[in-house]
């Protein structure tokens, strides 16, 4: 997930009623930056607008869910992928993260509390990632300005016939 502030997520979901009921409790946890569709295909038509994240389900109209996230994983792998389904299969579930899905949640009444969960537990990971990268950096930086000090002091010392 890159933006971990308000991160673009779009969902896939076919049912109106269900569809609102999880934009809702997300708007109502302060995720705002919400795009919703019926299809997978939809979706993929707006992957310019670069997605942190989808919700999607695991059946579809017209392809899987797997399906879809597979193909978008090929050209955006930055984009982390939530499935919300009613499928309830282990074996499925199973495969789904062994692709590279952050979550598999089942439909039910909890299913908007772990979504939202599931959510905050990408950004800290995210902002993790962030802190140990920017560590990282750091630290090489600090030894290139530490070996370029050395080295003029040595430049200096040599040219100009000062002794240490």
């Amino acid at each position: 997930m890159q933006k971990t502030r308000n991160p673009l997520i779009f969902i896939i979901e076919n049912s109106v009623v269900y569809k609102d009921l999880i934009v809702g409790y997300l708007q109502s946890k302060k995720y705002t930056n919400v795009k919703v569709y019926q299809k997978g295909e939809d979706c993929m038509k707006d992957l310019h607008l670069k997605p942190d994240l989808i919700v999607l389900d695991y059946l579809s109209a017209s392809m899987t869910g797997l399906e879809l996230m597979v193909k978008v994983k090929k050209e955006h792998p930055n984009v982390d992928f939530i499935f919300l389904s009613g499928q309830n299969d282990l074996e499925v579930a199973v495969q789904i993260m062994k692709v590279g899905a952050a979550d598999y949640i089942v439909k039910n009444d909890k299913a908007p509390q772990r979504l939202v969960k599931s959510i905050e537990s990408l950004s800290q990971a995210a902002k993790h990632d962030k802190q140990t990268k920017g560590f990282r950096i750091g630290v090489i930086g600090f030894f290139v300005l530490l070996f370029l000090v050395i080295m003029i002091i040595i430049f200096v010392s040599f040219f100009l016939g000062y002794e240490f």
